[in-house]
């Protein structure tokens, strides 16, 4: 049943936003609902996950931890699909 849907997904182009829905759930659980509440936008194009951050402190300490991040990412995903991660 879910290979099916799967596919259904697939075929009428709504598994990419699906996909960058989850990704965003997953985002916010790994940095927390505080540091979440600073996000102003996010978006997913070709395993690069962009987020912009108001504040610029909490941006630098995330940009410090982006290889640890992005392996919580992927692993909240159940696959690596996150490849970079760029803060700005």
């Amino acid at each position: 049943m879910q290979d099916v849907l799967e596919q259904t997904l697939r075929e009428t182009g709504l598994y990419e936003g699906l996909e960058v829905v989850r990704l965003n759930n997953a985002w916010d659980t790994v940095i927390g609902p505080a540091a979440a509440k600073e996000c102003l936008s996010r978006s997913f194009s070709e395993g690069v996950y962009k987020v912009k951050i108001r504040s610029g402190v909490l941006r630098c300490q995330l940009d410090m931890q982006k290889t640890v991040l992005r392996a919580r990412l992927n692993t909240q995903m159940g696959k690596s699909i996150v490849t970079d991660l760029i803060l700005y």
